[in-house]
């Protein structure tokens, strides 16, 4: 009780720049009812079950955990705006300073970050001697510079075809990867780069976590369906597409992979990169190849595809589902699982402008989707150097990427036609529904707490 007069008393007077949730382990809906009454800031809904909020799938738990906290005593854990921890020691700091506490924390904070770093700053240029953090942004940026690096490809491609020592070599490297090579249509090459050293930067740059929810019974194929699409698909990448995560061990004997356009496969030197972190095309008969390759044979797709990307917003969860019956019709024709995956922050770490339907932006914005296969949102994120500067690295912000439990689909004929006949696109439409109803469930249950510790204010919009 004296610890939350005091909090009281720092919430009135910083309401406008602190948020607090209130987390209970109290042993009955009455006690928690009692303990919140009169609590003026956010509470998460009471849960029987301890464990949620103890065990070792709570991100906060983990914190209080790696910090030396009891769980079993009131305390206070500290984040910034952008979520990252303060301090795991509210209670004594509260209890030390009283109402000044705000104060104390940004002290403490620029001591922190003074003796973390030393900088040179003008207009948001930073030069740190952080070393972690410059790598994980340099990898962070490897990806994303990934859409401007085909035109350098691109062009070295045309040079060594117009050189005459490297006519042939290029000519037969081109001819074998477009003609012949039919790794990106049934997953054969291997995944030899997925367990770089490099992606644990990447993982680290937001943070990105990966959240186990059901098992997955190896004897079975799956069909993860990625959510949102986001601008990059960044979370997508680092989850599913390297093993910084840590799949392999959630989900062992599970053997995935990652799909994406076909026209990436075009490009010289990119297709290579992608085809060692276990990426494959994104059509009909590359997923039944791929599912039909033995037990555990699983692919990953994100489902809202292009037309996602557009609505992508901050702390908006808009996605483009209620017509997509094609990843279902795949999914029983192979007999594969559904299996929903919920990225909690995809959408955040990208400031987006966004252009309402029947604007003339828009419309130019579906036009180079229908040409090009791909969209053009127009987004910003942080500087590399200049933090002010807007570029195309993304914001520090978490990342949370959340797998659902599987979804079994019926056995049909493979003479059924899914797609023209009554009857097969009534079992479409059967299981789309169980899919959608799922994927809600599984928003519903992880919407009130995302990595950083904040209620997530917006619905899920299934359009």
């Amino acid at each position: 009780n004296a610890l939350i007069g005091k909090l009281k008393a720092v919430y009135a007077k910083a309401r406008s720049s602190l948020e607090i949730v209130f987390v209970s382990l109290d042993d009955s809906a009455e006690d928690y009812k009692s303990m919140t009454r009169s609590m003026p800031w956010w509470s998460i809904p009471y849960e029987p079950d301890e464990k949620k909020w103890t065990g070792s799938t709570c991100p906060l738990a983990n914190l209080a955990r790696k910090n030396k906290v009891n769980l079993g005593q009131p305390n206070l854990l500290l984040f910034n705006h952008e979520g990252y921890l303060i301090s795991a020691h509210g209670a004594s700091l509260l209890t030390e300073h009283g109402s000044e506490l705000l104060r104390c924390l940004e002290i403490q904070e620029k001591n922190e970050q003074a003796e973390r770093m030393t900088c040179a700053s003008f207009l948001g240029f930073s030069v740190g001697l952080n070393w972690d953090r410059r790598l994980q942004s340099a990898t962070v940026l490897l990806f994303c510079m990934m859409v401007p690096m085909v035109f350098f490809f691109l062009t070295w491609t045309f040079i060594f075809l117009i050189f005459p020592l490297t006519t042939l070599p290029t000519l037969a490297y081109l001819v074998w990867a477009l003609a012949f090579d039919t790794s990106p249509y049934d997953g054969s090459r291997p995944p030899i780069l997925r367990k770089m050293p490099l992606w644990n930067y990447f993982r680290d740059y937001f943070p990105l976590e990966l959240v186990k929810t059901a098992e997955l019974d190896p004897a079975n194929n799956y069909m993860f369906c990625y959510h949102p699409h986001g601008i990059l698909s960044l979370g997508a990448w680092g989850t599913f597409a390297s093993d910084a995560t840590g799949f392999p061990t959630k989900f062992p004997g599970i053997e995935r992979r990652l799909l994406t356009l076909n026209i990436n496969f075009k490009l010289p030197v990119i297709r290579e990169w992608l085809l060692f972190h276990g990426m494959c095309e994104a059509g009909a008969g590359t997923i039944q190849k791929i599912l039909r390759n033995g037990p555990g044979s699983s692919v990953v797709i994100v489902v809202g595809g292009a037309q996602e990307a557009l609505f992508t917003q901050p702390n908006h969860n808009h996605l483009y589902l209620a017509k997509r019956y094609g990843f279902v019709r795949e999914a029983i024709k192979a007999g594969a699982h559904l299996v929903p995956c919920y990225a909690f922050g995809e959408n955040d770490i990208y400031d987006t402008l966004f252009f309402e339907e029947g604007t003339w932006m828009y419309w130019l914005q579906v036009k180079v989707k229908k040409m090009l296969s791909f969209s053009l949102p127009v987004f910003h994120g942080r500087g590399l150097f200049f933090k002010r500067l807007p570029s195309i690295l993304p914001f520090r912000r978490p990342m949370r990427v959340v797998v659902g439990r599987p979804i079994p689909v019926p056995r049909v004929h493979p003479d059924i036609d899914l797609k023209n006949s009554a009857w097969g696109r009534s079992i479409v439409q059967q299981v789309h529904g169980e899919y959608l109803k799922a994927l809600r469930e599984l928003w519903d249950e992880h919407k009130n707490l995302t990595v950083s510790g904040i209620e997530r204010k917006n619905t899920l919009i299934l359009d």
